[in-house]
């Protein structure tokens, strides 16, 4: 390789790295690429990750777990950022992935939960869940941004997937497959097979394979897909964005499998990255998004992913009796919790909502001295 082609990949690589501002400005005058593209960011904005490579990625990984997985999510992400732009919503949040990244995760919620896949009626559900989802970003972001200055997270797709999921029990066209239903509530705690085991009633496996596999699985789980080569290649994609929120994925997801093992939850749901999923998000949001990566902010960060992992067993014990998955309901409520604390201490530097980049971008501003950021809209742009 001579010495133009090296420079060429190197710039090649850091045009990838960030939120790569440069791309939104390329594709502005090219319509059908830049809807593509914000739906791209879209899927990455579900880890906070506003990079079109990670959201690629993502996808990937999901359509390598399951095909069904893969193609609900797109048509998700592309149900709710096409819903953005027809109602109006701000362009740049639009832009950004704002409005894409709950539509996403409705999608893969929704092709988990009904049955059979592939069915017309599956696909009519999830577009119209997907753009209630958007509906529901814009009205929580107008209730929770001016008052207590917090994003609504992933709320809107719980509440959007959940209010369906409740509405199919009643109608006979609900669709609603086997891992969602009533039952009656029972008191297992005695009971419970703290091994960690690949199948339930199944053999235990040995300890480190065990926690390993959990805490890699933890990162797909969030995605509705229990992957280790999926969460390898999520893993990748976050990478290619920032390395600091890579770090703290793996960190919070070994985090709440830990929590779960301490607490002797059942071995199943720990070695499937059940008590991962909604830990390593809520590290990632605590440590280095929302707050400006310090050593306080890092020991915050993995005390609410400690506290997300005991809402888990909270919110899935409350639903059982429904039969209800507890979502990302544990992640919204751990974290939110966490960064309301930002208005009362002053012992953490926010990260305005509004100039959200990376964690490393974020540390560079802090290293400069600049307290606004230096004015950067959400793709990263500088604003006028």
């Amino acid at each position: 390789m001579d010495v133009n082609s090296a420079h060429r990949s190197v710039s090649l690589l850091r045009s990838l790295d960030g939120v790569m501002p440069q791309w939104s400005e390329r594709l502005e005058s090219r319509p059908a690429l830049d809807f593509v593209h914000y739906c791209l960011r879209g899927v990455g904005q579900i880890v906070f990750m506003n990079n079109p490579v990670t959201g690629l990625l993502i996808l990937v990984g999901m359509w390598v777990f399951s095909p069904w997985l893969g193609f609900a999510a797109v048509l998700g992400v592309v149900a709710s950022t096409a819903s953005a732009l027809i109602l109006g919503l701000d362009r740049v949040a639009v832009r950004a992935g704002l409005y894409g990244f709950n539509g996403a995760l409705v999608g893969a919620g929704l092709a988990t939960f009904l049955e059979p896949p592939w069915s017309g009626r599956e696909l009519v559900y999830i577009v119209v869940v997907a753009a209630f989802s958007t509906m529901l970003m814009a009205t929580l972001g107008a209730m929770l941004l001016p008052r207590l200055k917090v994003p609504p997270l992933t709320l809107p797709f719980n509440f959007a997937t959940l209010a369906f999921l409740l509405a199919a029990f009643a109608v006979a066209h609900g669709d609603v497959g086997p891992l969602v239903g009533p039952q009656s509530p029972t008191v297992v705690g005695p009971e419970i097979d703290t091994s960690l085991r690949a199948a339930e009633g199944g053999s235990a496996v040995g300890v480190v394979e065990g926690v390993v596999n959990a805490i890699v699985r933890g990162i797909s789980q969030l995605f509705l897909a229990d992957s280790v080569v999926a969460s390898l290649i999520i893993l990748a994609g976050m990478f290619v964005c920032s390395r600091i929120a890579t770090a703290f994925a793996v960190l919070g997801s070994a985090l709440g499998v830990a929590t779960g093992l301490l607490l002797g939850a059942d071995g199943y749901k720990v070695y499937h990255g059940f008590w991962g999923y909604n830990s390593y998000v809520s590290a990632v949001a605590i440590g280095g998004v929302f707050f400006v990566l310090t050593w306080r902010s890092a020991l915050f960060a993995a005390a609410c992913a400690v506290v997300t992992a005991l809402l888990f067993a909270t919110i899935s014990t409350v639903f059982s009796p429904w039969g209800l998955p507890a979502l990302t309901l544990p992640f919204c409520f751990g974290t939110l919790a966490f960064l309301i604390m930002k208005e009362l201490t002053p012992r953490f530097q926010e990260v305005p909502i509004e100039e959200v980049t990376t964690p490393e971008e974020h540390r560079r501003l802090l290293g400069r001295g600049e307290a606004e950021f230096g004015g950067r809209d959400a793709v990263g742009e500088q604003r006028e």
